[in-house]
């Protein structure tokens, strides 16, 4: 299967002002193998070029807690230079609704880059589990991998089997979605929800796997028809569980400090909006099996202040959701 690339681009803005920092390192909260941990290192390949002065730019992946760990030290002591980019997981975004008790890290106390992802996402097994349906995995007692309980891999089932009444266990504790796939492979699991078409496609696992369903606020179709999960939950549920899985939205984020230069911050969403048009960017995404879909900082912030500012009664029907 032959990926679509395609970019949701705002125009871009003119002019790019210095770049403060000779050499980056973009941090992802996720074990290497992935696709937070791949779509980094395709960006890491080719924003140098892009900024000015050409700096050295590489990869340090902080795996822990679905990308908790990396988040709380990067609103903590991260660089405010411009120098670290820091990758978190998406839901991260909705931390305010889901442990509003929590002031560790607060999505609205960073910047956002770019999202670069509004992909759909999905729950999957492997061909020959004995789960090959939607309905098989509601009804079984099926092991459910996840990363930690701030990912999308944990509150997607999470609230899936809330919603809908369901008996599988939600497992996490797995350092990066490379090790899902494994521990699916070895037998320790047998499902995965929340995983990115990309995931499957730079892994070439579409063949091996079982679409089961399809998680995201309007249907993508990107592995044709396949159940929708929002469109088949029980109404009572829908408005919480579409915020849970509005993340999908603004999927594979990346973020400068919260103290960062206004002009530095800028500089980098100027840089994100060029790739999104880069030809050599784009090839290279599509020869690797990566789908893109880039949303500018400004409007990531925009979706969460929105979503942050849901009815009471749905955060905390979303919130009891994905405890």
């Amino acid at each position: 299967m032959k990926p679509a690339i395609f970019a949701a681009v705002v125009v871009m803005m003119a002019a790019m002002p210095a770049h403060a920092a000779d050499r980056i390192v973009i941090k992802v909260g996720y074990s290497p193998g992935g696709a937070y941990d791949q779509k980094s290192r395709l960006v890491a390949t080719h924003l140098g070029r892009l900024l000015d002065g050409n700096p050295e730019i590489i990869v340090e992946n902080v795996p822990g807690a679905g990308s908790l760990k990396l988040a709380k030290l990067f609103q903590k002591s991260g660089a405010t230079d411009g120098s670290e980019i820091a990758v978190i997981g998406s839901a991260l975004a909705l931390r305010p609704v889901f442990k509003p008790e929590d002031g560790n890290f607060d999505p609205r106390n960073v910047n956002y880059i770019a999202a670069t992802s509004n992909e759909g996402s999905y729950c999957v097994t492997f061909k020959g589990s004995g789960i090959d349906s939607f309905e098989k995995l509601l009804a079984s007692d099926a092991k459910v991998g996840a990363t930690g309980k701030s990912s999308t891999t944990y509150t997607f089932p999470a609230a899936i089997k809330s919603a809908y009444g369901a008996s599988f266990q939600v497992l996490p504790g797995f350092g990066g979605g490379e090790e899902i796939f494994l521990a699916m492979e070895r037998g320790d699991v047998d499902a995965r929800c929340g995983t990115s078409p990309s995931a499957l496609l730079t892994r070439n696992l579409v063949d091996r796997m079982n679409i089961l369903a399809e998680i995201a606020l309007e249907p993508k179709k990107r592995f044709g028809e396949t159940p929708f999960v929002l469109g088949l939950a029980p109404k009572d549920k829908k408005a919480a569980l579409a915020l849970v899985i509005a993340s999908t939205e603004i999927h594979h984020p990346f973020v400068l400090h919260g103290n960062t230069d206004p002009e530095i911050v800028q500089t980098y969403r100027n840089a994100f909006m060029a790739l999104a048009q880069d030809k050599e960017f784009l090839a290279d995404a599509e020869r690797r099996g990566i789908l893109l879909g880039i949303t500018p900082g400004d409007m990531v912030e925009t979706i969460i202040d929105d979503l942050l500012a849901s009815p009471a009664d749905v955060k905390e029907q979303a919130r009891n959701m994905v405890k």
